[in-house]
């Protein structure tokens, strides 16, 4: 990894992608201590926990810095990456090199097929047996029956019922030879579900993945401590049926709040570290903005990183480019109408009420079951909660939007539903917007909704609420938002106007004032009429005051009237 230019010439290198803790603290690269996720990992009174947290926010490294810690083939060489760690001053340090670790992650389990799916996992299990435990061959304390059943995984040979059983045998040779159970650790367990889910063998995944847990969790006796982290919660039925003494700390819970993502204080004082402390309010509207539990304030660790690495190209989206969004692009357009308007609220910056559901039933993505479709959006960081439920029965909570990347992520998701037919592109509409040409842009729109409208449920006309379209026109100018400023029901003049764009150029003076009208099913104006009126409360209410404050002066007004798949414009 490339060690790049810091404002501040002592700053160590940040560890952009890795999550080997050995390697970067043997490499004395900047670390943030979450040493103390042991110490609250072993004063727990679960045997097995589960971690759902979303995407890059540090669950691979804290499990693999679980794994250096308790190793007991390594003890003595591994008890140096804890030096000068918050962890070296607790009671829970007595841990330290005591038990047999069994480490497996499956993030880039992500086959197309479930045969496919099943070899690599078969390769996983040998390589992962020969990189740490062919000792065992050698062990008198292991009978050869075991070292059989080692010997057929280590040569691939081991069939699918052989491999879900991989966790318990593994664990009951290891506490034979060693005479301590293990822990055992999980990292990512739900990757090749998402991979099934996609690719459509699902049931099969599931199956085996419920065995396999299950297998290697049920036995209270041949695991110290068991820890599984993920994206979202499978339903329990249907993976965890097996593991009646698991317990799951989400990002809803008290629980274990601090020990993923980035804190306040943590990112304050790597900024100051950077050299780049004056930047810690814009830092905090762009990737702040998360609550887990109680804790607020909890920032997107690889956005942080990679804003600090790149502080030159400024503030832009880097979690959100880091991977295709497969399962929330397939979920969203299959969400009912109700549902479609509680999410254009969220993208307006308005708190929203409504219901969770903590775990996912993929099914019910299918079916676009709103407490499922919201808790996944919550528990895959595209949406979080203001802390405290308000029905903690019902699973009740206020919802946000977190952050300005997750905003520009669903207004470019929104534009992409949008994409327009080969009569007419989304290119041609905003040219001629740029241009400064009315009618070609209200003829562009008009054949724009016609053939291209198809993400939204039209319906009857006069069904869908002004806000919607309003949310259609955002996601057609998120192209926009490199070059220029786009704000949406922005105070100006004596109101708020529905949509404001002006060049971020000082030298350029152009504006444009944007306000939307919905018929109604009882409305007497005709569309012609309505977009009149509301080119009308452009005037009235003197929207334009903002785009002058800023110098713009050539301003160009339109009011734009909605109904079902037609459109009519003034300006």
């Amino acid at each position: 990894m490339l060690n790049l230019p810091y404002k501040a010439s002592n700053m160590k290198r940040l560890p952009i992608g890795q999550s080997d803790f050995r390697q970067i603290r043997n490499e004395d690269a900047y670390y943030i201590d979450k040493s103390l996720f042991i110490e609250e990992l072993m004063r727990n009174n679960a045997q097995t926990l589960l971690f759902p947290r979303p995407r890059r926010f540090g669950k691979t490294l804290n499990m693999s810095m679980l794994s250096y810690f308790f190793d007991i083939d390594h003890a003595e060489e591994y008890r140096a990456l804890f030096s000068d760690l918050a962890i070296e001053q607790s009671e829970e340090w007595k841990h330290q090199g005591k038990y047999p670790v069994i480490f497996l992650t499956f993030k880039d389990l992500k086959e197309q097929t479930f045969e496919d799916a099943l070899e690599s996992f078969k390769l996983l299990l040998s390589k992962y047996v020969n990189d740490n435990f062919k000792y065992l061959f050698s062990s008198s304390k292991i009978d050869e029956l075991d070292k059989s059943y080692l010997h057929k995984v280590l040569m691939e040979e081991a069939n699918k019922s052989k491999c879900q059983l991989f966790l318990r045998q593994l664990s009951e040779m290891l506490k034979k030879h060693h005479g301590v159970a293990p822990i055992l650790l999980i990292d990512e367990y739900d990757a090749p579900i998402h991979a099934a889910f996609e690719y459509g063998y699902l049931p099969e995944m599931v199956g085996f993945m419920r065995n396999f847990l299950s297998a290697g969790f049920k036995d209270k006796d041949l695991i110290t401590k068991g820890v599984i982290t993920g994206i979202l919660r499978v339903a329990k039925e249907d993976i965890f049926s097996g593991l009646n003494n698991l317990a799951t700390y989400s990002i809803l819970d008290y629980e274990f709040a601090d020990k993923f993502g980035l804190t306040q204080a943590e990112v304050n004082q790597l900024l100051d570290d950077a050299g780049y402390g004056t930047d810690r309010q814009n830092v905090a509207d762009w990737y702040n903005g998360y609550t887990f539990g109680q804790v607020e304030k909890i920032y997107n660790p690889w956005s942080i990183l990679n804003f600090v690495s790149r502080h030159e190209e400024g503030l832009k989206p880097y979690w959100v480019n880091t991977s295709s969004n497969k399962l929330i692009q397939e979920t969203l357009p299959k969400i009912d109408a109700p549902t479609q308007e509680l999410l254009f609220d969220l993208l307006q910056g308005t708190s929203v009420r409504a219901r969770l559901s903590d775990f996912t039933i993929f099914e019910d993505l299918y079916s676009g079951d709103s407490k499922v479709v919201l808790g996944l959006l919550i528990f895959s960081g595209y949406l979080t909660t203001d802390g405290t439920a308000l029905d903690p029965g019902r699973l009740e909570y206020k919802l946000r939007v977190p952050n300005e990347e997750i905003r520009i992520m669903y207004e470019t998701m929104l534009a992409r539903y949008l994409k327009a037919s080969e009569k007419v592109t989304d290119n041609e509409l905003l040219m001629a917007l740029l241009q400064q040409k009315p009618k070609t842009f209200a003829d562009a729109l008009k054949r724009y909704l016609l053939h291209s409208f198809s993400f939204f449920d039209i319906g009857t006309k006069g069904f869908l609420p002004e806000k919607i379209y309003h949310a259609f026109m955002l996601g057609l100018m998120a192209h926009l938002s490199q070059e220029f400023h786009v704000k949406s029901n922005r105070e100006s003049g004596l109101g708020r106007a529905d949509l404001i764009i002006y060049p971020k150029d000082p030298n350029n003076s152009k504006g444009w004032v944007l306000e939307f009208k919905k018929k109604t099913l009882d409305d007497p104006e005709s569309l012609e009429e309505l977009a009149q009126s509301a080119l009308e409360q452009i005037h009235e209410q003197q929207y334009v005051a903002e785009l002058n404050g800023h110098g713009k002066t050539d301003i160009m007004c339109m009011g734009i009237a909605f109904d079902g798949k037609q459109a009519a414009c003034a300006f």
